[in-house]
């Protein structure tokens, strides 16, 4: 089976949709972002979804946001950072995708945020960047083993990011044309 989508995942600030913008406009690729859709879908912010439906009703709609995106072709796709948590999303993933982890550190994370690490619903609390922490100490392990392909993003421009990954991609192609 060819994969013709590239689904970005990874923690929240890694670049995902810096990237994948970047990236889909390099390609030639339509872009999709499972956050912005799913706002759209429900006419409310994230933070508003959470506040009025809790994480697991917020999980259920990424869901069936993630199985339509999944099913598109040619499509550079920006997962919101929970999308690798469900084990629906991962096999709707692997349909057609190449799925591209973008790793990234606490501290990039939080230099990434600045003040904006208040409105994130998944880091409320008084210790934002300890939240970071042990949130991506929990999924960093999930989001390596669910990646075709693990690109660092610390540290670089977004055009070297996808320089990085347009080159890994062919690579992956490449050794990958009998699946």
């Amino acid at each position: 089976m060819v994969r013709s989508n590239v689904a970005l995942i990874g923690f929240m600030c890694a670049g995902k949709s810096s990237v994948g913008r970047y990236l889909a406009e390099r390609l030639q690729r339509t872009f999709v972002e499972t956050d912005e859709l799913i706002e759209k879908r429900t006419g409310m912010s994230i933070a508003d979804i959470f506040a009025l439906m809790g994480e697991e009703g917020f999980r259920r709609v990424e869901a069936d946001v993630v199985r339509e995106v999944a099913t598109g072709q040619k499509t550079v796709i920006a997962c919101g950072g929970g999308v690798p948590l469900r084990e629906e999303n991962v096999r709707a993933l692997r349909q057609g995708t190449i799925v591209v982890y973008l790793d990234v550190t606490p501290e990039q994370v939080m230099e990434r945020l600045g003040p904006l690490s208040s409105v994130r619903p998944l880091l409320a609390g008084p210790d934002r960047e300890q939240r970071a922490r042990e949130l991506l100490a929990v999924r960093r392990p999930l989001y390596i083993e669910v990646a075709d392909i693990v690109v660092p993003s610390d540290d670089l421009t977004i055009p070297q990011v996808a320089g990085r990954l347009t080159r890994l991609l062919k690579e992956y192609e490449r050794t990958h044309r009998e699946e």
